[in-house]
């Protein structure tokens, strides 16, 4: 949780975000209290164990993406769908969504001061606090489904307190979050396997074709065998495939053809596999049909991930993207292939980045493939990197004062350009903001 995450254009209800955040007062674990953090949901009534059926998402890459999916999927099949989601782009009220649509600022306020009035000055982190507040209204609203997500990790995590969930997924594992969850990708794969759940089919997805891959494996079927999940593999139970204008998946020996996504990037079709198994893996409980499945995979939209920005007035074209880590770098550098591939349009990338973030391990595979390299500071955190964090092996680097100016500079001094804009949540934020407010 970081502080730009707190700007509301309700002055009232940021004045209460800033009261919540200010109650943490440890940041070395990822759950600073939990017996304050079990004391709220009590007395919340344990909303937690009066949910509607829950799919668990986990991992570090493209969870969001898989809920947005997700969510098209169920919409298009008529269910009323809650989702949890962090963080939010542009205000907090995007991640508590109850049956479609945001929660309201009153009703979220309302949420806010019974939880404050529980917890009185009992130190909790802002992340237990929303859980509680989502939780409880997630219990209060009827729904058919809840699509939550991991905040951090997943054994710890906040979430993790459902105990019997329809799935749980855990997508692609990478290197983030390490003051947290450690710097081995074994112990950081332990962290997202909490989620496993006895009979509970867990998919996973596409883990890459790194050295990595073998430990990460390893670490999940040793998770499965302990705990008793149902373990649902990529390229074992289930895969998917591109194959001319569409996909083909497989499932339990069964071949499906559907729609490509519509979520922009190769990886996309790893992200609607999982979706996809998901469903299939607890059709016995949860019917949707083909027709649903497809129209969902077509509609899906996911802000910040691929977006192409027709709303800013350049003469460029424009893509944002909130990737951050090393396994984001590699899924990007595919998408730079294809525009490669496409035509000869100059590449230009804007990068904005947290110092917690290794903004090498996410430039590597990127580098190759643009034309120029342009730093910018996000303006919401003071803790972004500055051109002197980047050792990138380029020979056109330019720093700016701000994307804006990026954005400017690039289409004065080059024509017909594509430009991508990546490197963090809180850049793809400020972006959304000002595109929103044009």
């Amino acid at each position: 949780m970081h502080k730009a995450d707190l700007k509301h254009g309700n002055s009232s209800l940021q004045g209460k975000l800033n009261h919540i955040f200010d109650l943490r007062k440890d940041r070395a674990r990822v759950n600073w209290s939990p017996e304050n953090y079990l004391n709220l949901l009590e007395k919340f009534g344990n909303p937690h164990k009066s949910l509607p059926p829950v799919i668990h998402v986990a991992g570090t890459n493209g969870k969001g993406s898989i809920i947005a999916i997700l969510r098209a999927i169920l919409e298009a099949q008529g269910l009323r769908v809650h989702i949890y989601t962090s963080p939010h782009l542009i205000n907090v009220n995007e991640r508590i969504v109850l049956a479609g649509v945001d929660i309201g600022d009153e009703y979220l306020e309302e949420l806010i001061d019974q939880a404050l009035e529980y917890n009185g000055y009992a130190p909790i982190s802002f992340f237990e606090v929303l859980s509680a507040i989502g939780f409880k209204a997630f219990a209060d609203n009827p729904a058919d489904i809840l699509l939550l997500e991991v905040g951090l990790g997943g054994r710890l995590d906040c979430t993790n307190i459902v105990e019997n969930p329809l799935a749980t997924i855990i997508n692609r594992i990478s290197m983030d979050h390490m003051d947290y969850l450690g710097n081995a990708i074994e112990g950081i794969a332990a962290e997202k396997a909490g989620v496993m759940k006895l009979k509970v089919p867990c998919v996973v997805g596409y883990q890459g074709n790194s050295g990595n891959y073998a430990a990460i494996i390893d670490v999940l079927k040793g998770a499965a065998k302990t705990s008793g999940a149902d373990l649902l593999l990529c390229g074992n139970e289930w895969n998917i495939a591109q194959q001319n204008d569409g996909v083909v998946f497989s499932y339990g020996g069964d071949s499906y053809e559907f729609p490509l996504p519509s979520l922009k990037g190769e990886h996309q079709i790893k992200n609607a596999g999982v979706a996809l198994a998901v469903l299939f893996s607890i059709r016995d409980k949860l019917k949707v049909s083909y027709e649903a499945m497809a129209e969902g995979l077509k509609t899906a939209s996911w802000a910040g991930r691929l977006q192409k920005l027709t709303e800013l007035d350049y003469d460029a074209e424009i893509w944002l993207d909130s990737g951050h880590n090393d396994s984001a770098g590699e899924v990007l550098a595919a998408q730079l292939k294809l525009w490669q591939a496409q035509d000869d349009r100059p590449l230009h990338l804007i990068v904005g980045m947290l110092s917690s973030k290794e903004a090498d391990a996410f430039l590597a595979p990127l580098l190759p493939h643009i034309a120029a390299l342009h730093i910018v500071p996000i303006s919401s955190d003071p803790n972004s990197q500055v051109m002197g964090d980047i050792n990138a092996d380029i020979g056109f680097m330019y720093e700016h004062d701000n994307f804006l100016g990026a954005l400017q500079y690039i289409t004065k001094n080059t024509s017909l350009s594509r430009i991508l804009i990546a490197g963090s949540v809180y850049l793809a934020g400020e972006v959304l903001a000002y595109v929103q407010s044009r």
